[in-house]
């Protein structure tokens, strides 16, 4: 699994692993960490992050991090600022992480979550629990078109809509290392209430609480972006997913290490699933310096494959 987190600076966990992995001296991770990079898709999309990070006591960590993507140039149409924030205390064999996060495209949606994590760990492996649990703001829009009802009737609809959405992630992950191999497999599934909307005429109060489908229907603008937005490397993290499941392999010399990613993402609107491979190489830079290089391509059911590379850099004080 490609380590999105990390891309981003935003999950205390990621950014442990990533350490625990590192050519960089494991000691240096008792101190403030920086981290910043950039990737970029040969559709035009781009993504800018950084995040900082540090201990509040001996077993106590903290980690903040900002992102922002654009792919307004390409067929998603979509830019979007995220942000994610946590504590984590490590009890010995057990930790846990408790976070805030969200992000928003200002013409289409806010969302925020709150996200818990559960972590098993040994000398060589670590098995996680996790979960998010996150509601979304659309942006008010207009409606203009006929739908098809649950009971399977047809009615035409005029008028604007405010929707709000909620749902809830449930995951784990499994990891396992030793000196210089690392393996990691995780996953999430996510669950949705029904989408709750207000209208702007009396008379679509029927649709309050809609189904999907037919909240797919009357906010196709919405759900269309947002759905092909969920096939890219980019925007992946910022959308809305049914299922995401991914794994990677690392192989760790003294100054280098080598990984492989794979990502299968299926978004929630209208099951599109993507699939991504991405290798990279990361290398230390002196005593507190690391850089990673990263290439990659997607393969999705929305559009044709789309090819992306990367690079992050990591500082441990």
């Amino acid at each position: 699994m490609r380590n999105i987190g990390l891309m981003k600076a935003v999950a205390a966990a990621a950014l442990s692993a990533a350490l625990a992995a590192s050519p960089l001296n494991r000691a240096h991770a008792d101190g403030l960490f920086v981290s910043a990079g950039t990737e970029v898709d040969d559709e035009s999309g781009y993504l800018l992050y950084a995040g900082v990070g540090g201990n509040i006591a001996e077993q106590t960590s903290w980690d903040f991090g900002a992102g922002h993507a654009d792919t307004s140039r390409d067929f998603s149409s979509l830019t979007t600022t995220s942000y994610d924030a946590g504590v984590r205390h490590d009890f010995g064999t057990v930790a846990l992480r408790f976070g805030i996060g969200g992000w928003e495209d200002s013409d289409l949606v806010t969302t925020e979550k709150l996200a818990a994590a559960l972590d098993f760990h040994g000398e060589g492996w670590s098995f996680a629990l996790q979960s998010e649990f996150r509601d979304s703001a659309f942006e008010p829009f207009d409606i203009d078109r006929t739908i098809v009802r649950r009971d399977g009737t047809s009615v035409t609809i005029t008028g604007r809509a405010d929707c709000d959405l909620e749902d809830v992630g449930l995951g784990a992950r499994l990891r396992l290392s030793n000196d210089s191999w690392s393996w990691m497999l995780g996953g999430m599934d996510y669950d949705y209430d029904d989408p709750e909307c207000a209208f702007s005429l009396p008379a679509l109060d029927f649709l309050r609480r809609s189904t999907r489908d037919e909240f797919i229907q009357f906010a196709d603008r919405l759900t269309n972006i947002l759905s092909y937005a969920a096939g890219t490397n980019l925007m992946a993290e910022n959308s809305f997913l049914e299922s995401r499941l991914g794994t990677s392999v690392s192989y760790t010399r003294p100054i280098h290490t080598y990984s492989i990613y794979y990502d299968r993402f299926e978004e929630a609107f209208f099951g599109l699933e993507s699939d991504t491979l991405s290798g990279g190489m990361t290398f230390a830079i002196g005593e507190a310096y690391e850089l990673e290089l990263y290439v990659g391509l997607t393969e999705s059911d929305a559009f044709t494959n789309i090819g992306f590379l990367g690079f992050s850099m990591l500082f441990v004080r």
